[in-house]
């Protein structure tokens, strides 16, 4: 009875330990969720910044302009035939990229 005893004992001791365990993993993970996040939303912020960069670079008084003004000039643009194959075949390139696997694999 006694080794009985001790043996629960220690299961009991192992399973509390496991579950500390599991909610410190648990914690972690919420640290890293939130971490990847963070990144992914700076990575986001970056790539706007640098694209109405861009933009704007193309525009006489880009600060005169209100912003409906510029989303007419965008829906004009990217409604010429040349501009919406030139999008299309450069949307096609990069997927017939990243559906190549590597022959080093």
């Amino acid at each position: 009875m006694d080794y009985e005893n001790t043996k629960l004992k220690n299961l009991r001791i192992e399973k509390a330990k496991a579950e500390q365990k599991l909610r410190s993993c648990q914690h972690r993970e919420k640290i890293l969720e939130h971490r990847m996040s963070e990144l992914n939303r700076r990575e986001r912020v970056h790539r706007l910044c640098t694209r109405a960069g861009m933009l704007e670079s193309f525009l006489v008084c880009p600060g005169e302009l209100t912003d409906d003004q510029v989303m007419e000039l965008l829906k004009i643009s990217f409604r010429q035939p040349e501009v919406v194959l030139a999008l299309a075949k450069m949307v096609h390139d990069v997927h017939e990229r990243s559906n190549v696997q590597n022959p080093l694999e």
